[in-house]
This record gives structure tokens, C-alpha cells and sequence, in this order.
């Protein structure tokens, strides 16, 4: 006990070699109280300043855009409605989009729409209601009409789901008064489609239809469609062609009825999934017109009739006196003798009799005007393939077996029926039973919980706060607890000294002085125990040997640090006190 006091005694009086070098003019301007104090203002500076970026990092909302593809006249508009009702929103530089918090979209697409807002860049009809002036031209006049025209015309094209924005030129030349010189009114349209959408064919002629019948006198041979491609969308087909494309597609949907119709049949008997069917049509687009005329002899009846009678008699004897006697007036009177011997007189005398009669007879005629129609069913071949039969067995297994004769026979009659059957049309009807392959279904991966967490608004915002609240945390540690503790040094030195001076009585009570017999003892080597002044690996003994290199003392003052820590401590606290 006695050599571990002189130990510790040596250790406190030493010192190193490292505090006994002379600092140089860098070391001294650097440990300087006015640049210390410096640098604490610079880093407690920095720290706010991180601190500040932090917080406003956290609490800032997550931006969503509140309408795309904006004219700059609505987003001056939306812009102090959303400031008017104290909407916090912001402009993204690179498009000039409006975005507001998530959260508040919906509020805000409300306030916007009681505006009527966006009103969007087309205007159309709404601009002749404007104040023309009193000094505006017919001209003038007629090119608003006409680009009010266009507004009207974009705003219909952009209701059709696949077109997210149009444009639409209209050449409309002014009309001659005399019909020779008029000229044909025409127009293009250009459409902008939305992402992974297109236009058929039934589109591209329904716009083209509408754009022509806006138009007095337009023909849609005149109105020309085209893609924000640069694609032309309404190509001039040859009328056999476009014939042809017409009875395909005609063909193509007779068929998936057919199929329809088969599936929907089955389906219910053999099972989901276990019946597919092909049907094949063998159509007739001729146009056949006939027209029949008949005549039946047997049936006539009289339309007209016209009979003629002539009668002439023969007067050439001649009664009376000749002369102007005769043609006197008769007298008084004759006697009822004389008239009747005259009667048989003429009687007595030669007749020619002539009759003729003309009928005209209407014979029965039967006309048919005949017009059979196009796309007659001429054949029909149908294919039906039908998954064999799946049962349960009780150990939970299934198992398949194929369909019976009869049942065979039973799903080919209800076909026919289905299919509207003809035997001397030709149709033909094939069912296939046989056992399907069973595909397993790709296995989607589920996203990560973490992932499907941050896809939530309220997730990000708590992340955003922890991580927030973790960087105000490492600023206090790094920069604001030094501070701290510079601008009281007292406290800490006091709690220093207390625990140094814990730490003296606890090493004094194990280090205290030994009586004399207990010290002879010691010396006297009783027991074999040997002299700790001449061990050569007592640390004490090394550091005062003269042979000892400056890394064996190195060593010994590590192991010392290592066995006692505590003592060296304080042995460390005592110098920077003395210095």
C-alpha cells in the first residue's frame, strides 16, 4: 500500500511531455477567450439556423397540383380566390401550376367552382354579349362570330373521354351572290389525347360529322382531323374499301355473338372458365333487287263496255203531189182512215239494221319488288372445347373426369338451338371434350407495409415530424449543449469538484497509511510475497527506471488508465487545475 501511494504521488507530479512543449502563435490566437467566444456565436447561429430549416422542413404540407394544363388568365384568378379565402398554395416554376395542400383540394376545388372558376381559355358564344363599341366593323364582327364559332367547336371536341385538349380552324369564305363563284366552307381540327388513348375510326367520323353539320354548306369531305402527332386521322379510303372494312367488322360481331351466346349457355353447367367456343360465319353482302310481273288469263273481269245500234229505212218512194203543193201545211185535218193507211204504207217499205258493241277486259297482274338483304347468313361453323368434369374427392383433392356420350350429346343439341341450326344451310357443330391445362395466375407482390404506409398523407407528415424532431435533437447535442455549458461553467466545475472529491475519499479510505509493523511486514517479505519497490513490472518502479523506453511507459500508463480510472481522473483533473 505504501509503494501504490508513492505511485500516485509520482503520476500527480509528472507531467507530460506534450503540455511541456511550447504553443506556438496559432495555438494561443485559437485558445484565445474572444475567438472561443466566436466561434460559440457562429455555431449557436448555425445551429438555429439548421434548427430553423428543420422545423419548417417538417411542418411544411404536401403539395398536390389543383388543376392541369391552366391558361394564365385562370391561374391570376385562382390565385386570389385561394388568397381570399387564405388558402396557402404555391406556383411550381417549371409549368406554373397551382398546387395546393393535399388536405385542402377539395375545399379549395369547391370555392373555386362557386367563382366559376377555371373558366378556361375557350370562350365562346359568351363574347358577343361583350360591349362591341360603336365604331367595330362587319369585319370585325364577323371574326368574332366566327372565332366564337371555334370556342364552341373546341369545347364539344373536348368532351369526347379520349381528347384532352383541341383546336379547331375554320375557313369560312364569304358567299357570292351569284351561285357559280360561291366557294365551300372547310375546317381542320387538331386533338391532343390523353396518355395511352386513340381515336377509332367511329370517333374520328363523329367528329368530323359534327364539325360539318355546324357549318352551313360544309361537307365532311372537307374537315381534316389531326393528332398532336402530326398523324392524319380522316385518310381519304377508297369506297370499296372502306366497304369491305365495314362487312368485316359487321362479320367479326356476328361471330363474338354467337360466342356470347355459347358461353353464357354452358358456362353455368360446366363451370367458370371450362368452356371456350370459335364460330366462323360465312356471310352474303350481294345486293339482290327483283321486280315480278304476272298475269293470270283465267281470272278477267270487264272494265268497260260500249255497244252502238243504226237503223235505216228506205224512203226513196216519194208520197204526195210533187211540187209546192207538198210542201204546204197540212190542212184542217185528216181522218183516222187516212193516218193508218199511211202507218202501213211505211211499214210495208225495206230496213238496213247496223249494231256494234266494244269491251275491254282487265286482266289479273300481280308486280313483287324484291330486295333481299345484305349480310345473310349463308354457313355457320361452330367449335366448342369443354374442360372435363372436376370433382371433390374427401380427402380434399379433385379429380377430373370426362363428360358422358349423352351429356356430349345434350351440350350439341343445346348449341344448335342456341345457334339458330340449319342442316341444308350446311352449318356444322363440333364439341371437343378434353381436360384443360391449368395455368397458375403470376403472383403479384404485395408492396412492403412501409411502402403502402407512405403512401398515405398522414404517414408522411408523422415521418416528416419524427425526423424533424430526431434533427433538432442532434443540433441540441452537437451545438446547443456546449453552449450551454459555456455560458455556466460554474455548475459544471462544481459538479466536477464534487465528484473529484468523492472520488479522493474513496481512494484515500482503500490507500490509507499502514502502522509500522505492518509496513516491516511488508518489506520483510513474509510470507514469499516479494518487495513491490523491486518488482520490475510495478508501474511506479518502471516509470522511475532509467532503461525504461518512452513505449514502455507508454504501455504501463495505459494499463494504470485501465485498471484504475478513476484515480487517473482525478490525477488529470488536479493538472488542468494547476495549468
Amino acid at each position: 500500500m505504501a509503494e501504490a501511494t508513492l505511485n500516485q504521488q509520482s503520476l500527480a507530479s509528472a507531467e507530460p511531455k506534450a503540455m511541456r512543449k511550447q504553443t506556438n502563435p496559432i495555438d494561443a490566437v485559437a485558445q484565445s477567450h474572444v475567438v472561443r467566444h466566436l466561434a460559440r456565436l457562429v455555431g449557436l447561429a448555425a445551429a438555429v439556423a439548421i434548427g430553423m430549416v428543420v422545423v419548417m422542413w417538417s411542418a411544411e404540407p404536401n403539395y398536390a397540383p389543383l388543376y392541369a394544363n391552366m391558361s394564365g388568365q385562370d391561374s391570376a384568378q385562382i390565385a386570389d380566390v385561394l388568397m381570399t379565402n387564405e388558402i396557402d398554395f404555391k406556383i411550381d416554376a417549371s409549368n406554373g401550376t397551382v398546387m395546393v395542400d393535399q388536405a385542402r383540394i377539395a375545399e379549395a376545388r369547391l370555392k373555386l367552382a362557386a367563382q366559376g372558376l377555371p373558366e378556361g381559355s375557350n370562350t365562346g358564344m359568351e363574347m358577343l354579349q361583350e360591349d362591341q363599341g360603336l365604331g367595330t366593323s362587319q369585319f370585325i364582327e364577323n371574326a368574332r362570330y366566327n372565332h366564337a364559332l371555334e370556342a364552341e367547336l373546341v369545347r364539344s371536341v373536348e368532351s369526347i373521354r379520349s381528347v384532352e385538349t383541341a383546336r379547331v380552324h375554320l375557313a369560312i369564305p364569304k358567299q357570292s351572290i351569284f351561285i357559280r363563284n360561291r366557294t365551300k366552307p372547310s375546317a381542320s381540327v387538331v386533338v391532343k389525347l390523353h396518355s395511352g388513348r386513340s381515336l377509332n375510326g367511329g370517333q374520328v367520323d363523329a367528329i368530323v360529322r359534327m364539325v360539318s353539320s355546324s357549318i352551313a354548306m360544309m361537307e365532311a369531305s372537307d374537315v381534316t382531323v389531326v393528332d398532336h402527332f402530326g398523324r392524319l386521322l380522316t385518310e381519304d379510303e377508297d369506297v370499296g374499301m372502306a366497304k369491305t372494312s365495314k362487312q368485316f367488322e359487321y362479320a367479326r360481331k356476328l361471330e363474338n355473338n354467337y360466342v356470347d351466346r355459347i358461353i353464357n349457355l354452358l358456362q353455368p353447367i360446366v363451370g367458370v372458365g371450362k368452356v371456350n367456343a370459335q364460330v366462323a360465319a360465312q356471310l352474303d353482302f350481294s345486293a339482290v333487287e327483283s321486280t315480278r310481273e304476272a298475269f293470270d288469263p283465267e281470272r278477267s273481269v270487264i272494265r268497260s263496255e260500249q255497244i252502238s245500234e243504226e237503223e235505216t229505212r228506205n224512203l226513196n218512194n216519194a208520197l204526195g203531189i210533187p211540187g209546192a203543193l207538198s210542201n204546204q201545211p197540212p190542212g184542217a185535218g185528216t181522218t183516222e182512215a187516212e193516218e193508218e193507211q199511211t202507218k202501213d204504207i211505211a211499214q210495208e217499205l225495206p230496213a238496213n239494221q247496223n249494231r256494234s258493241a266494244t269491251r275491254n277486259f282487265e286482266v289479273d297482274r300481280v308486280i313483287s319488288h324484291t330486295s333481299n338483304p345484305v349480310g345473310i347468313v349463308e354457313r355457320l361453323s361452330v367449335a366448342v372445347v369443354i374442360d372435363d368434369k372436376s370433382t371433390i374427392k374427401d380427402d380434399g383433392s379433385i379429380e377430373k373426369t370426362p363428360y358422358a356420350d349423352e351429356e356430349i350429346a345434350r351440350f350439341n343439341a343445346l348449341v344448335k338451338d342456341a345457334i339458330g341450326y340449319d342442316e341444308n344451310r350446311g352449318d356444322s357443330v363440333s364439341i371437343l371434350n378434353t381436360s384443360f391445362l391449368e395455368v397458375e395466375p403470376p403472383v403479384v407482390e404485395e408492396a412492403p407495409i412501409w411502402q403502402q404506409m407512405l403512401d398515405e398523407t398522414w404517414m408522411v407528415n408523422l415521418v416528416k415530424q419524427v425526423l424533424g424532431a430526431i434533427g433538432l435533437l442532434i443540433v441540441y447535442l452537437m451545438f446547443g449543449r456546449p453552449f450551454l455549458r459555456s455560458l455556466n461553467p460554474n455548475r459544471y466545475e462544481v459538479e466536477g469538484n464534487a465528484a473529484s472529491a468523492r472520488d479522493q475519499d474513496a481512494n484515500s479510505e482503500r490507500l490509507a497509511p499502514m502502522s509500522a509493523s505492518e509496513a516491516a511486514a511488508m518489506s520483510a517479505n513474509v510470507g514469499g510475497i516479494p518487495n513491490l519497490a523491486d518488482d520490475p513490472n510495478n508501474p511506479a518502479a518502471m516509470m522511475r527506471r532509467k532503461d525504461a523506453t518512452y513505449e514502455q511507459k507508454i504501455d504501463m500508463a495505459r494499463n494504470l488508465v485501465m485498471d484504475d480510472p478513476a484515480r487517473v481522473a482525478n490525477v488529470m483533473k488536479q493538472w488542468v487545475g494547476q495549468n
